[in-house]
């Protein structure tokens, strides 16, 4: 059997509507091929959160298909600059009914301008701002909590797939105590943050110096590296200890510096060291 034949044979339940075949049967008749209408119907019925396809399928599915559609530039261009204003979002842990979500926030970001949510599979949600800067108010003016599960944005990013994409990066503000102030302007926050993650903002009261008791930033940090919890700074004659406090961190294991589990499963051996 070719692999063709196999994925042909495989089942897409919810697309299939239901068919009385009892009155088919006694006639002798073939059932009539579902309508569009029906077809449609049944996908709104199907679960949210499912792929249409398992992940064995579309990878022979794939593997059995060489048509290619061409996008030229023109295309490309005018889908980027409708998108350009647009963010993506999830929230950390197990989403609530995007209807729930939707009125949550848009009760939370009612007062940073116009934009549009719409749901995605995979739990993502689509934001579509009006303006650059109700973007940027949403993108830096977080954390954002919905239920006590933090939510996530990164910026649009072309041929985004959401239904095969782990969340894999995530946006947070942290504070770095003990940090000399003759460092907080900018070039050197960005060049001391670098291993950390990348530099995006700096708080406001960190580069005036209105408010002196800790550097403020905000960094992309990567999730599949542990996170630092504090590091050293020397020039050769002085040495420093910088602490590094996260805020609005989702469940952060303090034995390996993983997000996504707590101490207590974690299975890394207590009392390893983590990475500092």
């Amino acid at each position: 059997m070719t692999d063709n034949a196999h994925i042909h044979e495989t089942p897409l339940s919810w697309m299939t509507p239901a068919i009385n075949l009892a009155s088919y049967a006694s006639s002798g008749e073939p059932p009539p091929p579902p309508s569009w209408a029906d077809i449609a119907s049944a996908v709104h019925k199907r679960p949210v959160s499912s792929a249409p396809l398992d992940d064995a399928t579309l990878a022979k599915l794939k593997a059995s298909i060489s048509d290619t559609v061409w996008v030229d530039g023109e295309t490309k261009l005018c889908a980027h600059r409708r998108f350009q204003l647009a963010l993506y979002g999830k929230l950390f842990g197990k989403s609530p009914p995007f209807e729930t979500v939707k009125s949550i926030l848009m009760g939370l970001w009612k007062p940073y301008g116009v934009f549009h949510l719409s749901d995605m599979p995979n739990a993502y949600l689509l934001i579509r701002c009006e303006t650059e800067t109700t973007k940027q108010q949403l993108l830096f003016g977080g954390p954002w909590t919905v239920n006590g599960l933090t939510l996530q944005l990164v910026p649009w990013q072309p041929y985004f797939e959401p239904a095969h994409t782990k969340l894999t990066r995530a946006i947070v503000w942290l504070q770095l105590h003990n940090l000399p102030v003759e460092l907080w302007d900018g070039e050197s926050l960005e060049t001391i943050t670098e291993p950390i993650g990348k530099l995006l903002k700096v708080d406001e009261f960190t580069l005036s110096l209105s408010r002196a008791r800790y550097a403020r930033v905000c960094l992309e940090l990567d999730l599949a590296r542990p996170l630092k919890r504090g590091f050293w700074l020397e020039d050769g004659i002085f040495k420093v200890f910088v602490v590094i406090l996260y805020e609005h961190l989702p469940t952060f294991c303090y034995l390996c510096g993983m997000v996504g589990h707590g101490s207590t499963g974690c299975s890394s051996r207590l009392g390893s060291s983590p990475e500092d």
